[in-house]
């Protein structure tokens, strides 16, 4: 009998089914790699747009806040102060520091502010700059804790070449230590011209006080 050949023993499928069902799982794969590179480049774009509106929609906001809140070129000087902030200018100051000076049986007071509207009014360390010039109504009070047997304060202007006091504050104290708490105010109306230095002193050297704010302040407000 002649010998059977290879070809002819291997069993015979249907005829063009060239290895089909081993293709069919890498196609479903190629298909699904290709939807999800779709998908994530449409989620991007999306991504992406709603980044660009939302900075858009900061930019906006940020050149609405600058036209409305941001000062104008002519607010940046002095002389030229809103009408609404010259009419409406306080300053209330508490004392932060005392100074006596060696050459002269003084002592000074350092200020700064605890309450402050307008643009009129600078306080400038142991001055009070005045760069809106009017009607003020100033006040002054110091809290002293020294025996010396008199103290009070002095509240004296200095501009346009001359230095002129313009109220004073004296009270007598105790000789007791324990009892040596006495406090001076003082008020009044004065007109103030722009560039004037408002300055307290102590004709004492070396005063005691209180640095307190609710024993010691220096306050202007314009009328």
């Amino acid at each position: 009998m002649p010998a059977s050949s290879p070809s002819l023993l291997a069993p015979k499928g249907p005829p063009g089914d060239m290895g089909g069902p081993a293709r069919e799982p890498a196609l479903s794969v190629a298909l699904w790699l290709s939807w999800g590179a779709a998908l994530g480049a449409v989620a991007c774009a999306v991504a992406l747009l709603t980044q660009q509106t939302e900075l858009q929609s900061l930019r906006r906001e940020v050149a609405r806040l600058q036209r409305a809140g941001g000062p104008s070129e002519k607010e940046e000087g002095h002389p030229w102060l809103s009408l609404q902030e010259q009419k409406h200018s306080v300053l209330h100051l508490v004392p932060i520091n005392i100074t006596s000076k060696e050459d002269s049986d003084m002592t000074e007071v350092m200020w700064q502010p605890a309450l402050k509207r307008g643009r009129g009014l600078e306080a400038q360390g142991y001055v009070v700059r005045v760069w809106d010039a009017g009607v003020y109504l100033l006040y002054s009070q110091v809290l002293f804790h020294d025996v010396t047997f008199t103290m009070g304060q002095v509240v004296s202007r200095e501009g346009q070449g001359r230095q002129e006091t313009l109220f004073r504050c004296v009270r007598s104290m105790p000789s007791n230590p324990d009892w040596a708490y006495n406090s001076c105010y003082s008020a009044g109306v004065f007109h103030l011209h722009q560039g004037d230095a408002l300055s307290v002193t102590i004709p004492r050297g070396r005063a005691k006080l209180s640095l307190s704010p609710h024993g010691t302040f220096l306050g202007l407000v314009k009328l």
